[in-house]
């Protein structure tokens, strides 16, 4: 993915979605509390390691605590952030 699409998927899940959810099942069960798109030119910026491409930090705080144990346990071991997005086909 171009670091130009991640940043405009990311910044459209920040300004429109913000949640997670449990296993892609059901309603939110937490809310976004920090991003980060980190692109080659940002890191520079920064003065850190860039990244081979890009790459997207985010934070969650999970609070359904039934969800949250789960995570800690490793029983859920995938994470849904409740977005949306459309497919296109490259030709």
């Amino acid at each position: 993915i171009e670091p130009s699409d991640l940043e405009r998927g990311a910044y459209e899940y920040v300004l429109n979605f913000a949640e997670a959810g449990a296993m892609h099942d059901g309603p939110a069960v937490g809310r976004l509390v920090e991003s980060l798109v980190l692109t080659p030119e940002k890191a520079r910026a920064m003065g850190v390691a860039e990244p081979m491409n890009a790459a997207w930090w985010i934070g969650m705080k999970i609070d359904d605590l039934e969800v949250f144990e789960k995570v800690k346990t490793g029983e859920y071991a995938a994470f849904s952030i409740q977005g949306v997005a459309d497919a296109l086909e490259v030709a």
